[in-house]
């Protein structure tokens, strides 16, 4: 009979628990804490929990613990080695790699067989571990279900007895059953491939790279072998035999090995200095050495690029005192240019003249946009001058000196057979090595077409990448390495010592230059953008911490650090014998329970209160960061900590976490559940502040929290390569969504996994426009908050302002910067600055939210440098930059023209008025807003505010702005130079004369067209489009099925009765995922559901949030019906809009708390019954501020996780209810309405009941707390005193802190 061997995960509690307790089972282990009920069953730490079940019927027949350390409560985890060699003569040796712990298993008697299995797959699982001990107690008297069996893992096992067992005298003694990894397992022979092998080697390679057999031939194998050729003895081929049932030897594994290597190749092509450039040192023996031209990026500090220091440093490189620069097309600015001429007296300035004046101020503007929009800005590909040194012998070097000298041999090929277990192919790696014993690398070249072999994403997590450098050799292949070290070394942790110190800090310092050779990609084109957390301000803080740390925890008894050494080596041997590689700094984790505000993570967790740990610092070699489970492991052995947190923010002091990309990554929440206040927090000096170490406020700062709980990697990624164009508010929407599809609200792979993500995903985008949004070094010279200023303000909800704020997307994104020239639908690939970027799925998300539309004739002229479009973050930044410099040089002439007609457009005018504009010299030109059609009259959108608009244009008057309504653009008039506008004309609506201003900076909130750059390639690729709309189908995909287009500037082909445009990007990327095929929906629709949030700044310190709900059915809603309430208290006003069937379908907020409100998401698309009778309180006037009644106690009900889902049951079930009560009603016709008498005799108490349980369920998950009935129930009233519920309130909120 066969089995399936799985994880445990908790959706099989309930059939463990029910193992546990039938008849027929045998066990051995500590069965005692099985029987305190299944809540507790999975709260103690084990290294893997398996289920066995049967193949054919999927039944649960057997359940094992395994774990590091035996689960023996008199023994120290740490402490079972010297107990091992004290008690026990073992005749092997045991050490802390080497072994694991069998706890507990379970099983049903009537199949023995099934432990044979379950231990064969620890075995798979754990390379390293070559033997499984089971410790069996002495006999004494108990229950019968407290026996333990061992009849049945005797036979796969020896028995070792300790060191007082007397067979006479003393018998009944603990013993040891050890299974030995080498018995158990079928063996595995290696030899060389004969050429009689090839058809079997043909077949084993056919099933994972078929076209090989295509490119080379049906006997390439036997070539191969039989070649007499120059240089065919460089290549090894190798085949793993095993034994099948009739004990014939068949060939598994096939590996390809050679020293066939070019080693100037790889160190020109690749950063493989950090490996010593592939060669053996010369130790004192002569050597020789070239010199080589490469070449390497460099990139920008992030203090060097938006800063007002940096761009000053810019101006002053360029222009200094009006002088020509040697490389600048610039004239000289002078008075000597300029021709005066006078009427009666009065100097008159012709256009020349104008322009002489603001030559330098125009200058600056082209400097600002040539470098802040330049590749060369944030990197350079600079040459870089290497000695390459290699050991040579007597005489004259050549070629055959550097192959001598070569420390690397190449893996060219690995394949298994099917079946074959692939966890298995570690040891195939151990026969590499030793075919090669004097050589300490391997590498192995990836196909960028090859690189989803089941066999190589195996043998790939013992390797790691290696990062290209810029060259012009074409489709280079991905390179990754390992060492020899990372096969066969012990990766131990001791406790530091006193000779530790300067160990930590050399190895602090020495990883900075090693951070510079780690990468998630390496492919030539693509430079991927990294976060530099190792930069030298940073690293010398971060060491003087750490020597701070260091002396605290050998001075002080009771310091709350623990440091740890991480060594390589024997474990056997003594700490002096294993090398260090890295180190471990950390402390108790006591603010838990404050994530809860930001991040989605499980609550029910109280058993791990005491056990958390923050990790402040931990450096590792980069071969050795496949060992991360190995060293969590270790950690919580020597610890008792099981679950391990870090801690990283964008603004404070960095720490370095070597191990953090093999950690899982919170996901904020993707909506609040109350205000945020976006004002800096006065920071509270923490029991460490003469460590200097910066203790994070988690409600405000903006962190990147990492956890590891110790359970078994996951990776989740898409088998499909996809390329996204634009890195719009929808991408980050949908790459946060890829990024976390394992994130699920019931956290069945939280719970169970350390979730990794590995998404095969390249985004394509201006240059700057990523760095510009991870940027977190400007300060706003006007602002007091940073957060409070339009420069940093953002007008999308949390769900995507925590893209960049609580989560660092460039760990997992291969970003491009590059402009898109062509798609080539045959090929699939896009070229962006010359580049071929290949896809299986593009997605167009480019749609910018502003642009103007100009003169045909002006379509392919360049941007004037005084024009901004306000799209992103960077042009945010490069505005006002152009304002301070035109502030600067134009303190009293300067004119500012503004053109739009929506609540983006009052931000602006208020950000130029807060930053030192003269309201005077602002022009504000809003065109006419036409409704279009009918169904167009009807979408929802939160972009524009009619009502709310004409206030503020009178707010805008009274503070001196000129606003002029109705006047459409009609085209600007460029100086002759063609590089900036002179004047801007526009036309009025419906009169259609026409007025024009001049300006030194035209800014632009016009919506609703394409931008002409993206419109050229787009039609150039053959994709259907209607006006500035993209055509697509209900699926999003483009007449190329291959290429999907998702934002506001689609268009469907088939006419359909729901909005589709100004919805939520978040629940459009969950659609896009859905059709791609990578996060299924159960119950998937084509309507949206989910509101539309935006917020923006307005005049006199305002704040607006608008939220809106899509139109569900566009046929059957009025585009004038609307019932809207309205409040006003405080500064703050407040509208509601019910639909026609009384469902809020818009919430508006404006008022002066500078917080963000995304809390109010939740409301907008409940019905007012369901809002605590909203209609009905509103009219009777019971209701005086809308934005508190939505922060009142029964609100925090409607935003839970789960009562969404709580909805949808009583929905289903009270719908088929009525339904049968209108069936059995004859007085009435099937189709009326139930009566509401009725309803309420069916369903009130149901209704009731199931309200009661989900309270009761998530009580402790509310800081409201409900009463319920019971707790009347339990009160007496005669004996109760007022101060205890205030008593047990306090203690309870200082147990959580």
């Amino acid at each position: 009979m066969t089995f399936e061997v799985l994880l445990a995960r908790g959706e099989d509690l309930e059939e463990i628990n029910k193992l546990i307790w039938s008849p027929g089972i045998k066990w051995f282990g500590n069965i005692r804490p099985k029987y305190r009920g299944k809540e507790s069953l999975f709260q103690n730490y084990q290294s893997h929990r398996l289920v066995a079940r049967v193949k054919a019927t999927s039944d649960l027949v057997a359940y094992a613990e395994f774990r590091n350390y035996p689960g023996i409560s008199a023994l120290p985890s740490d402490c079972w080695m010297e107990w091992l060699s004290v008690r026990y003569c073992l005749t092997f040796a045991i050490s802390w790699l080497n072994a694991l712990f069998c706890n507990f298993c379970i099983y049903k008697h009537d199949h023995p067989c099934v432990i044979a299995e379950i231990i064969n797959e620890v075995f798979y699982m754990e390379n390293r571990v070559w033997y499984l001990i089971a410790v069996k107690t002495p006999n004494v008297r108990q229950p019968k279900h407290f026996m333990e069996t061992f009849d049945d893992l005797e036979e796969l096992s020896k028995v070792f007895y300790p060191r007082e067992y007397c067979l006479e005298n003393n018998n009944n003694t603990q013993s040891l059953y050890i299974v030995d990894r080498f018995e158990l397992l079928p063996k595995i022979t290696y030899r060389k491939a004969l050429a009689e092998d090839n058809d079997d080697i043909i077949a084993i390679q056919e099933v994972e790279i078929p076209e090989l057999r295509k490119e080379l031939g049906d006997f390439y194998i036997a070539e191969v072998v039989m070649s007499q050729s120059l240089g065919s003895e460089k290549d090894i081929l190798i085949v793993g035999e095993m034994s099948n049932n009739d004990q014939d030897a068949e060939i598994y594994v096939f590996m390809w090995l050679s020293t066939d290597i070019d080693i100037r190749f790889y160190v020109q092509n690749y950063e493989v200095g950090a490996y010593g450039n592939l060669v053996k040192s010369a130790d004192g023996r002569s050597c020789q050495y070239e010199a080589l031209t490469v070449y390497s990026i460099n990139r920008r500090a992030p203090v060097s690029m938006f800063t007002t220091d940096a761009l000053t440093d810019l101006y002053n490189v360029t222009i200094l005192g009006g002088l020509q620069r040697v490389d600048s097309c610039m004239s000289v600015a002078s008075a000597g240019k300029i021709k005066m001429s006078s009427i009666r007296g009065t100097i008159v300035d012709d256009e020349k003249n104008n322009f002489y004046i603001r030559e330098v101020l125009h200058s600056k503007f082209k400097y600002i946009i040539n470098k802040l929009t330049s590749n060369e800005y944030y990197m350079q590909n600079e040459p870089k001058y290497i000695n390459f040194v290699y050991p040579t012998g007597v005489g004259p070097s050549g070629p055959k000196d550097i192959e001598a000298a070569s420390n690397v041999f190449l893996l060219k090929c690995i394949v298994a057979r099917e079946g074959f277990p692939l966890p298995r192919l570690f040891n195939c790696l151990v026969a590499t090595f030793c075919a090669y014993p004097e050589k300490d690398y391997c590498i192995l070249l990836v196909q960028k077409k090859n690189r989803n072999i089941r066999s190589h994403v195996e043998v790939l997590s013992y390797f790691m990448p290696v990062m290209a450098r810029p060259t012009s050799v074409s489709d280079l292949d991905e390179m990754y390495i390992t060492h020899r070290s990372t096969i066969f070394g012990e990766i131990s942790i001791y406790e530091m010592t006193k000779d530790d110190m300067p160990v930590v800090l050399s190895l602090a310092i020495g990883n900075m230059s090693e951070k510079n050779h780690t990468s998630l990609s390496s492919e030539n084109a693509s430079v991927t953008y990294c976060s530099k957390v190792n930069e030298r301000a940073e690293l010398e803080h971060e060491l003087r911490v750490l020597e701070d740390i260091m002396m605290d925890v050998l001075e002080n008894e009771f310091s709350e650090f623990l440091v740890f050494t991480i060594r390589c080596g024997n474990s056997t041997k003594s700490i002096e014998r294993n090398t260090p590689i890295g180190y471990v700094v950390l402390r108790q984790f006591h603010s838990h329970s404050k994530l809860f505000d930001h991040y989605h993570l499980p609550r029910q967790e109280n058993h791990l209160d005491h056990l958390r740990a923050e990790i402040i610092s931990l450096r590792l070699h980069p071969l050795f960061l496949v060992s991360s489970a190995q060293i969590f492991r270790d950690l919580a052995r020597k610890t008792n900590f099981f679950d391990f947190y870090f801690i990283s923010s964008f603004k404070k002091s960095k720490f370095g976490n070597d191990l953090k990309k093999m950690m899982m990554v919170l996901e904020p929440r993707p909506i609040k559940k109350a205000p945020v206040p976006f004002k800096d927090h006065i920071e509270v000096m923490s029991s460490t502040a003469q460590l200097n170490i910066p203790k994070p406020n988690f409600d405000r700062d903006y962190l990147i929290i990492y956890r590891h709980r110790l359970k078994p990697n996951k990776w989740f990624t898409n088998s499909k390569k996809i390329v996204i164009i634009g890195f719009t508010p929808m991408t980050k929407a949908f790459l946060r969504r890829l990024i976390f599809q394992w994130n699920t609200k019931d956290f069945s792979n939280a719970n169970n996994y350390t979730c990794l993500s590995w998404p095969e995903v390249t985004v394509i985008c201006n240059p700057g426009v990523v760095e510009a949004e991870y940027d977190d070094l400007f300060v706003c010279p006007y602002c007091a908050y940073s957060r409070d200023c339009y420069l940093s303000y953002q007008n999308v909800p949390c769900y995507i302002r925590d893209c960049c704020a609580r989560m660092d997307m460039r760990y997992w994104v291969n970003f491009i910067p590059g402009r898109v020239q062509l798609v080539n639908r045959q090929k699939k690939f896009v070229k962006a600055n010359a580049c071929d970027i290949y896809y299986d799925s593009l997605l167009l998300m480019c749609a910018r939210m502003f642009v103007l539309r100009v003169p045909s004739s002006e379509v392919a002229i360049a941007r004037p440098c005084n024009f901004v479009e306000v799209n992103c973050q960077l042009n945010k930044l490069m505005l006002f930059h152009k304002l301070r410099a035109l502030l600067e040089d134009m303190p009293n002439t300067y004119h500012i023209v503004v053109y739009g007609n929506n609540l983006s457009t009052y931000e602006c005018v208020t950000f130029l008025i807060s930053h030192g504009v003269e309201s005077s010299r602002i022009v504000c030109l809003q065109p006419h807003r036409s409704t279009g059609n009918e169904m167009e009259a009807k979408l929802k959108s939160p972009y524009w505010d009619t009502n709310l608009q004409y206030i503020l244009n009178d707010i805008l008057a009274d503070s001196g702005v000129k606003v002029l309504e109705d006047y459409k653009f009609h085209h600007w008039v460029l100086h002759e130079s063609g590089d900036f506008i002179r004047q801007v004309v526009f036309q009025h609506f419906p009169r259609r004369h026409r007025v024009s201003y001049e300006c030194d900076i035209f800014i632009s909130f016009e919506e609703g067209y394409m931008a002409p750059q993206n419109k050229i390639w787009i039609q150039s690729a053959g994709i259907d489009m209607e006006g500035d709309d993209i055509l697509v189908n209900e699926r999003y995909q483009t007449n190329d099925p291959n290429i999907y287009a998702a934002g506001n500037y689609i268009k469907l082909r088939r006419e359909c009765n729901y909005q589709y445009k100004f919805v939520s990007q978040r629940e459009t990327a969950r659609k896009l995922l859905h059709h791609l095929g990578i996060a299924p929906i159960n119950k998937f629709e084509d309507r949206f559901s989910e509101p539309l949030h935006f917020q923006a700044r307005l005049p006199l310190n305002y704040f607006i949030t608008k939220i809106t709900l899509p139109r569900r059915f566009l046929a059957s809603t009025s585009s004038t019906f609307a019932y809207k309430m309205t409040t006003y208290k405080d500064n703050t006003f407040c509208r509601v809009v019910l639909s026609q069937t009384m469902v809020v379908e818009e919430i508006v907020v404006v008022t002066k708390l500078e917080c963000y409100l995304d809390f109010l998401q939740h409301f907008c698309g409940k019905h007012e019954l369901l809002l605590n009778n909203l209609n009905a309180r509103y009219k009777a006037n019971t209701i005086q501020d809308f934005l508190m009644w939505f922060q009142e106690a029964w609100a925090e009900l409607i935003m839970h996780e789960n009562f969404d889902e709580l909805q949808v049951e009583n929905r289903g079930i009270l719908k088929t209810m009525a339904v049968a009560a209108q069936n059995k009603n004859v007085n009435r016709g099937p189709f009326q309405d139930v009566t509401d008498q009725d309803f309420y005799v069916l369903n009130k108490r149901y209704v009731e009941q199931r309200l009661l349980n989900f309270l009761r369920e998530h009580r402790a998950e509310f800081k409201h707390k409900f009463a319920l009935p019971e707790d009347f129930v339990a009160i007496n009233p005669f004996s109760w005193n007022p101060g205890t519920e205030e008593t047990d309130a306090s203690t309870e909120t200082s147990e959580q802190d």
